[in-house]
């Protein structure tokens, strides 16, 4: 099968891994599976800061835990908040981001289970300290402990990214972060508050999307979606984006045809408004290099393909606002 328009996975020496039988990147690049359309994140996020050494298999409890803070976070999970582990060298106190209310707490580990129980509660949190997070994070998952991929290609790409963030002083918050789902996808990261997933980030791909970011652009090569859409409707986003011109902003996308098996999309731009269908296929992949050693049964997933229709510009007359 031939490999995805959007396949760019060298390795730290800027090869093509394609190896299908030792890594889950390498077999979902090599069955053909795109980037687009996996793009899927929660949107109420809690991100605990607690030492990476500590981090085992679960994206959310690791070894030093008290009972009583295990307690709270599958109480905020039962509640649906998505819970992840965050650390850095740099930062050594024990703090939690709060999405989508873009708040930082820096409390004392043992009020944490107060502070997660407060947050699902919907109570009273002006005991705790807190200041808004005007900086955009960067998630990056480097979590070994739950899949290979993890730690060999996302350590990587969080090197990259935290060393090139320096140059945009005051703007990005990078963290090393566990599991962020799409393990064949490493390295995988989540940018918040926007909600922008990406894969197959390698060192070299650092720069160019930081400086999409700043602009507050996703970065298309490594684009796995907006987490706030359904993924045909991610997929058409993304179709649409590749079509225009670089920094072309998309502001709504629009489902105006359900019909079974395509799906057809309105996306509305700065630079006009695309017609976009989505058609669905389907693809085989492990998505994790445990299930690939293990050689689980394949499990086919849906894929979508974007395909533009038709656009219509915006004359030099009108407003770009759609």
């Amino acid at each position: 099968m031939p490999l995805p328009a959007d396949a760019h996975l060298p390795d730290e020496t800027g090869r093509i891994v394609t190896d299908p039988e030792r890594f889950c990147t390498g077999h979902a690049l090599a069955a053909g599976e795109p980037l687009a359309g996996w793009g899927a994140h929660q949107a109420r996020n809690i991100l605990i800061r607690w030492p990476k050494g500590r981090w085992e298999h679960s994206l959310r409890i690791a070894a030093g835990m008290p009972d009583e803070l295990i307690a709270a976070i599958n109480a905020a999970v039962e509640a649906r908040w998505r819970i992840n582990l965050i650390d850095r060298k740099s930062d050594q106190n024990t703090c939690v981001l709060l999405y989508p209310q873009a708040l930082q707490f820096t409390v004392e580990p043992s009020d944490l289970p107060a502070l997660i129980r407060a947050i699902i509660d919907e109570g009273d949190l002006t005991s705790f300290a807190s200041q808004p997070t005007t900086r955009k994070t960067i998630l990056v998952c480097t979590h070994g402990k739950h899949d290979a991929c993890c730690a060999k290609w996302g350590f990587a790409a969080y090197k990259a990214i935290a060393e090139k963030a320096a140059d945009h002083e005051g703007v990005f918050d990078v963290w090393e972060a566990t599991h962020l789902g799409g393990c064949r996808f490493a390295g995988g990261a989540l940018v918040l508050p926007a909600g922008r997933k990406y894969g197959r980030l390698v060192p070299a791909d650092a720069m160019p999307l930081l400086q999409a970011e700043a602009q507050n652009l996703p970065y298309l090569p490594a684009f796995r979606g907006s987490s706030m859409r359904e993924a045909p409707a991610q997929v058409a986003e993304i179709a649409a984006l590749k079509h225009l011109p670089p920094g072309t902003l998309c502001h709504h996308v629009v489902e105006i045809a359900g019909s079974s098996p395509e799906r057809t999309y309105r996306v509305e731009t700065s630079q006009g408004n695309l017609l976009v269908r989505c058609d669905p296929g389907e693809i085989s992949s492990y998505g994790a290099c445990s299930d690939l050693k293990a050689k689980k049964p394949l499990k086919p997933k849906t894929i979508w393909t974007g395909h533009v229709l038709s656009i219509v510009p915006i004359s030099k007359t009108e407003s770009t606002s759609i």
